[in-house]
């Protein structure tokens, strides 16, 4: 007995020593691949440089075979005020990289694998093209908004979050489907068909025990949002909550999509639009599912396939989906938030908000 213990601990401390050197291997790999992704780099069109100050923001997107999207995207963000557009493409076969370039965005590329380097690209765009000014790091199928835009633009959008201190503002997201079913082919323009969403069961969380800390949350009322029609329908359980708009000189550090660290969250939430089931999206899910290139494995979009393609009827319009009007409706029902003083920075009497906001 006294043998087998002994040969079992040993067996333990092996299998110890094998996962910290395999996590040691791993971090050098990481620190190796971000140190010499930019000479994995190439520029394609558009300004080098871009004339940018604090005041400004730079939207910055990793794209593949996103053609559908270029041009509403490129006109949505140019409408709140953005100037430039910078899209880094990763092997894209069906003119995207052709169409961003026609239309006046800068266009980078490379051919550095998605499932290691997803990371990596974001953290490069945000540190290149963030040196002086905020940066909102968005997906091609997001189209980021927030309350009251009408009463303040963009550009006084950010001075008032830099009036207030904040360096990063969250987002939720929210999916934006047709009322047919989801295999059916989209007609163009694509938004004015998918104007419909659905909350669904979303669980409101306390945003700093949710992010660990990791931030510092100006408003206990900003949270962090997890659930929402996917889980209702797909059984996915997803995070909602993202930091898409941030100010890099702060030395906020980006560490994915849905989480930095070291920032100071504004007291105002905005939403990205997620236009997610625009286009082939299904070749799209298939492609990523092969290549489990996804977080997972993949994991949420074998879900997604599944459920689609078991029933060519599949919607995700039900009883409880609305049409999506104005933003201020989504503050109506509780899934975006501005606190007073935004509301008082907008001029707008607190009893107008339902119809103003």
């Amino acid at each position: 007995m006294p043998q087998s213990r002994g040969r079992f601990h040993s067996a333990q401390w092996i299998l110890r020593v094998a996962r910290r050197l395999r996590d040691y291997r791993d971090t050098i790999l990481g620190w190796l691949r971000e140190v010499l992704f930019p000479l994995r780099i190439r520029h394609v069109a558009g300004p080098r440089r871009l004339q940018a100050n604090s005041s400004h923001v730079v939207v910055v997107c990793l794209v593949r075979d996103g053609r559908a999207y270029i041009e509403e995207f490129l006109r949505h963000y140019r409408e709140i005020g953005v100037k430039h557009v910078v899209f880094l493409d990763n092997g894209s076969s069906d003119g995207t990289v052709e169409t961003a370039s026609r239309l006046g965005a800068t266009v980078l590329r490379t051919q550095a694998p998605y499932k290691h380097y997803k990371v990596i690209t974001k953290r490069y765009l945000i540190r290149r093209f963030g040196r002086r000014n905020w940066v909102l790091c968005v997906d091609i199928d997001e189209l980021f908004d927030y309350p009251l835009r009408h009463k303040i633009p963009l550009n006084r959008l950010i001075a008032y979050l830099e009036a207030k201190g904040f360096t990063a503002m969250a987002a939720q997201m929210l999916d934006l489907f047709p009322a047919d079913s989801l295999s059916k082919p989209t007609e163009e323009p694509w938004r004015t068909e998918h104007r419909y969403y659905d909350c669904g069961p979303v669980e409101h969380m306390d945003y700093t025990e949710y992010f660990s800390g990791k931030n510092v949350s100006s408003n206990p009322n900003v949270k962090a949002l997890v659930g929402g029609v996917r889980q209702a329908r797909f059984g996915v359980r997803a995070l909602l909550t993202k930091h898409p708009l941030v100010y890099p000189p702060s030395g906020i550090k980006y560490i994915n999509s849905h989480l930095v660290e070291g920032a100071v969250v504004a007291d105002v939430t905005g939403v990205l639009l997620h236009y997610k089931y625009v286009g082939d999206f299904l070749t799209y899910f298939r492609r990523i599912v092969q290549e489990e290139s996804f977080w997972k494995g993949s994991s949420a979009q074998v879900d997604y396939l599944r459920a689609i393609e078991a029933d060519e009827t599949f919607s995700l319009f039900g009883a409880s989906a609305r049409e999506l009007r104005m933003i201020g409706q989504l503050v109506d029902e509780g899934f975006l938030y501005m606190s007073q003083e935004f509301v008082h920075y907008a001029g707008v009497p607190i009893q107008t908000l339902p119809e103003q906001a």
